[in-house]
C-alpha cells in the first residue's frame, strides 16, 4: 500500500490550476512557485469498530511559495489561486479521490482553515491551507 501522503500528493496534482512548479512532500523551497503536501501530527484513529475495522484521519497542509511583492495584482492572484483550490476541494469527486487512495475509501475531505499568509520575504511568500481526510481502510 502506498503511503497516504503520496496518494494525496498524486490527487492534488490533478488540480488544474497548479502553476509550473513542483509538488513536493514535506518540503517547500524558498523560491516561487513551489507546492508541498505536509502531514500534520494527529491521532490517526477516529473510531474503532468491534470487528477490528476503524475510521482514520489524515491531517495535512497544502502549502505554496508564491511570488510576493507590493503589486496588488500579484497579491490578488495569490488569493484567487487559493479560492480556486478551496472550490476544487469542496467539489471533489470522491470517486476520483478514491482512485488515488490505494486500498482506502474516502469518507470526506474537509477544509479546516482557509488559506492564509504564513511567512513572507521581499520576493516570495508561503501560503497554506489545512485539510482533513477521513477515510476507511478497505
Amino acid at each position: 500500500m502506498k503511503p497516504l501522503a503520496e496518494c494525496i500528493r498524486n490527487f492534488v496534482m490533478t488540480f488544474p490550476e497548479l502553476k509550473d512548479g513542483c509538488l513536493m512532500l514535506d518540503y517547500l523551497g524558498d523560491k516561487a512557485v513551489e507546492y508541498s503536501i505536509e502531514a500534520v501530527p494527529c491521532d490517526r484513529i477516529v473510531r474503532k469498530y468491534t470487528d477490528g475495522g476503524c475510521v482514520k484521519q489524515f491531517l495535512f497542509l497544502f502549502a505554496s511559495r508564491e511570488l510576493y511583492n507590493a503589486d496588488i495584482n500579484q497579491l490578488i492572484a495569490n488569493s484567487a489561486f487559493y479560492e480556486k483550490f478551496e472550490d476544487w476541494v469542496l467539489h471533489t469527486d470522491m470517486q476520483l479521490l478514491n482512485s488515488f487512495l490505494d486500498g482506502r475509501k474516502a469518507v470526506s475531505l474537509e477544509i479546516l482553515t482557509g488559506n492564509y499568509l504564513y511567512d513572507a520575504s521581499f520576493s516570495a511568500a508561503r501560503y497554506q491551507i489545512q485539510l482533513k481526510l477521513i477515510y476507511e481502510d478497505e
